[in-house]
């Protein structure tokens, strides 16, 4: 994990909270065996997301979290998971939430993208204006 933060960071730390806690996520839904209520993890599932909903102030970032909670809330709370048709309960509700995970994944990236691009663009901005001043 230390490798994977050393590879994104560039002084966005709300950033990184909001990606290690988007990677705990991941790490408790694969963890999960079924069936069978986990309550601790739950509890963890949570925090994790409350971190993320208060480091990074996106509307959709919020709807992935409330999504991932939903459904990780149905997985860890349940002894017994509803099918979806031929889909098992369980597999369902990974799937699902694996999804909101990748789509928040995607979006902080995104997020991260545009203050770099911004930051260029400002700088170069300034560079050129500093350079007509002259």
């Amino acid at each position: 994990m230390r490798e994977s933060r050393m590879d994104h960071s560039m002084g966005y730390p709300d950033i990184d909270r909001a990606r290690d806690s988007q990677q705990a996520l991941r790490r408790i839904v694969d963890a999960y065996v079924g069936p069978g209520a986990d309550l601790r993890s739950l509890r963890r599932v949570v925090d994790l997301c409350r971190e993320v909903q208060d480091a990074i102030e996106d509307d959709y970032c919020r709807e992935k979290i409330r999504t991932i909670a939903e459904y990780s809330a149905e997985l860890l709370s349940q002894a017994e998971h509803r099918a979806r048709g031929a889909i098992s309960g369980i597999d369902f509700l990974r799937q699902q939430i694996r999804a909101a995970l990748e789509l928040l994944q995607s979006r902080l990236y995104s997020l991260e993208q545009g203050r770099r691009f911004g930051q260029a663009f400002i700088n170069a901005g300034f560079g050129a204006i500093h350079a007509v001043k002259r």
